[in-house]
């Protein structure tokens, strides 16, 4: 890994959309907002770049990665996309949605990014800092949440100086992100497959497909098999300390992360309270999920318990992030 780098920090504009673009193609990595989470780019056709991502990352070489670019006529330069595919593409693009397709027979993108799988991941990202980079680069630009492997997502560019400051050369700011966790992404392979639920939420996307989304084998998610998607490892998005979930008290020595307006026994003894919305607003919680989680954990709280959030809409996408960050470690 490339080390003692200087991190060069730049606010949104076109000056650093160009210093972005020639980062990317000098094989250099650089962090932008995205509307779902920061993400760390690199040229996707370039694997030196890549590996050097990965090893900033401390991600595992097995998770694939999602190329971003800039429009359908990109993406379809990179995967073929079926009529079920195209339909989801042409309804949702650009947004919080990764379709998953067959590699295209001249695809560009590095095999180490799709980590030997046969097909891509790809996404149009909405936010208007990552389209400004990405067509002022040109190409696609594999793009992880821009963290150390394992930690929470970052969704200011003060969450990713914290974790990569010397790991990457450039952090573009776009200030705080909207949607707050990644993309939905949707496998068109066979019939669509929700492989990672997110800021998409799946009834949405149903109702485009006028279909139920299959769901992936229950092995997909283990962390000893190769993931279908990016995002998939069982132990993911985790905080230092211990997560409880659906917690219905808080124990001594607890952070609470609070869901609405209810209150908890043990509450007034917490070492630390944070709550994603008091109104009970799953939106609002998607976007501040991964913010608190991060300035709870810096308390050094014993644990952080986690109240109880229901599953609809993106509470889907919000629990499954939990629940990964739960697993035992």
């Amino acid at each position: 890994m490339k080390t003692g780098l200087e991190t060069l920090i730049l606010p949104a504009g076109d000056a650093a959309a160009r210093a972005a673009a020639r980062t990317l193609a000098a094989g250099g990595l650089v962090a932008f907002a995205t509307e779902t989470v920061y993400g760390l780019g690199a040229d996707a056709a370039n694997a030196t770049a890549i590996a050097h991502l990965y090893a900033a990352k401390g991600r595992p070489a097995f998770n694939p990665l999602i190329a971003h670019v800039a429009d359908i006529t990109a993406a379809q330069a990179i995967g073929r996309f079926d009529a079920r595919a195209l339909k989801l593409a042409e309804a949702f693009w650009p947004g919080p949605l990764t379709l998953v397709v067959p590699k295209t027979d001249g695809c560009p993108v590095a095999d180490l990014a799709t980590a030997g799988l046969d097909t891509v991941a790809i996404r149009i990202p909405a936010h208007p800092v990552a389209q400004a980079i990405l067509r002022a680069f040109g190409g696609a630009v594999v793009a992880p949440s821009a963290n150390i492997s394992g930690h929470v997502s970052p969704t200011l560019a003060a969450h990713v100086e914290s974790d990569l400051s010397g790991r990457i050369d450039l952090i573009v700011d776009g200030g705080p992100v909207a949607v707050g966790v990644e993309s939905t992404i949707v496998g068109c392979l066979n019939a669509p497959m929700l492989l990672r639920p997110g800021g998409l939420s799946r009834e949405r996307i149903e109702a485009v497909l006028g279909a139920a989304l299959a769901r992936p084998p229950a092995e997909a998610g283990s962390d000893d098999s190769q993931p279908l998607a990016p995002g998939m490892l069982a132990s993911h998005y985790a905080p230092r300390a211990n997560v409880r979930l659906n917690a219905r008290e808080v124990a001594p020595g607890e952070a609470l992360l609070a869901f609405g307006p209810s209150r908890l026994p043990g509450l007034d003894a917490a070492a630390a309270v944070m709550n994603l919305s008091p109104t009970a607003d799953l939106d609002e919680a998607a976007a501040n999920l991964f913010g608190y989680l991060r300035a709870l954990d810096a308390k050094g709280p014993r644990a952080i318990a986690v109240m109880t959030i229901p599953e609809d809409d993106l509470g889907e996408a919000i629990n499954d992030r939990l629940r990964r960050a739960a697993v035992a470690r």
